[in-house]
């Protein structure tokens, strides 16, 4: 077993991953076939549990949750203006998937202001739709627990009061620009 003091993560720390979103490890268990036992940390999302390898805690794909000042920097690129992401469709599906993958709050916010820009000024297809709500549901399960007296609902408003007041300094900047 690997000693508790050269951990990054402990039992009841709430971590994020890139795919799997937020969770919280909830033991560190050894596990192997044959007698090749490694050491992981099991960590439990509201849809899944999933095995982390010790060794692999410092990945880049891995980190803990971040902080209020993180959320509030976030918000203001939501209230910001959306910008293109790309033209053709296979480009603008590279982009998200990158965007995404990139796994930064920072950047996956401009994501979703970018996503929500398409919808409400141009249109998305619905691989965007989905991934807009992906992140948007990533972002506030990660932020409620950053924010322990932010409820779901109050999240929810804040996000679409930020989003709203980009997609309205964009569709301000258009009519000037066919003024």
């Amino acid at each position: 077993m690997v000693a508790k003091e050269s951990l990054r993560f402990n039992i009841g720390d709430w971590i994020v991953h890139y795919y799997h979103g937020v969770g919280q490890v909830k033991d560190i268990v050894e596990k192997g076939l044959d007698g090749n036992e490694k050491t992981f940390y099991k960590v439990t999302t509201r849809e899944i549990d999933y095995w982390i390898p010790i060794e692999d805690a410092d990945s880049e794909h891995l980190e803990p949750v971040r902080s209020k000042q993180d959320f509030d920097d976030a918000l203001e690129i939501l209230s910001s203006k959306p910008k293109p992401i790309a033209q053709h469709h296979k480009s603008r599906k590279k982009k998200i998937h990158d965007r995404w993958m990139d796994g930064n709050l920072l950047s996956r916010a401009k994501l979703m202001r970018d996503l929500n820009g398409r919808l409400k000024l141009e249109k998305l297809s619905f691989s965007e739709k989905s991934m807009l709500e992906k992140v948007r549901k990533y972002f506030i399960n990660e932020w409620i627990i950053v924010d322990e007296n932010l409820t779901k609902s109050h999240a929810k408003k804040k996000i679409r009061k930020a989003l709203k007041l980009g997609v309205k300094k964009a569709k301000k900047e258009r009519k000037k620009e066919k003024e």
